[in-house]
């Protein structure tokens, strides 16, 4: 009786340390405004998306861009992502440009996740290859920079491939671990071959 109260002390005190993390790790509201509303919008080609939000940077506005023709065999294509505070301040943007296949925007995500109410945005994006892919996370806060990056697919054997450095260029080593924790979880969930 005594070790399955341990166990069950062991259980809870797990559960219980991990519940911050996942309260802590809250997504921001945005939206999606109408692109005639967005002035800054106006000197952009090929928009993709428009995302805006407040957080304690003020007013926040996000445009991804990619080429036409990107992607589908075409020789060359491009993703851009541009985030702006107040009505003009550029904070960072994003340019990856991959001659082949094309990129895909996978998935755009906007957390606090250390609660200090400015949004963390992660961008996933696969640079497209015949078998296997290159895959990258892309996560910015306060204008901080960091990165995984990796492969994904099957190879000619049918064996998955999944592979991603996360202490490279741009390396998470600095970051926060709640800020390692969810994008490492983001990242594997989107491109891990072996969870299928």
């Amino acid at each position: 009786m005594v070790k399955t109260t341990k166990k069950l002390k062991m259980k809870k005190l797990i559960i219980l340390f991990f519940l911050p993390v996942s309260i802590i790790s809250q997504e921001i509201d945005f939206f999606e405004p109408n692109l005639r509303d967005v002035p800054l919008a106006r000197k952009y080609k090929n928009i993709l998306n428009v995302y805006s939000w407040f957080d304690s940077l003020g007013k926040n506005t996000l445009i991804i861009t990619a080429r036409d023709g990107c992607g589908d065999g075409y020789d060359k294509c491009d993703l851009r992502a541009y985030h702006y505070t107040g009505n003009s301040n550029l904070l960072w943007d994003i340019k990856d440009y991959e001659k082949g296949l094309g990129i895909e925007l996978d998935q755009i995500e906007l957390t606090d996740i250390d609660d200090d109410d400015i949004a963390e945005i992660s961008i996933l994006y696969t640079i497209r290859g015949r078998s296997i892919s290159t895959v990258k996370l892309i996560m910015h806060e306060k204008g901080k920079k960091y990165a995984i990056r990796g492969k994904t697919g099957y190879d000619y054997n049918d064996e998955c491939v999944y592979e991603y450095d996360m202490y490279g260029k741009n390396s998470f080593e600095s970051a926060k671990s709640s800020f390692r924790g969810h994008a490492l979880g983001l990242y594997s969930d989107m491109y891990n071959c072996y969870s299928d």
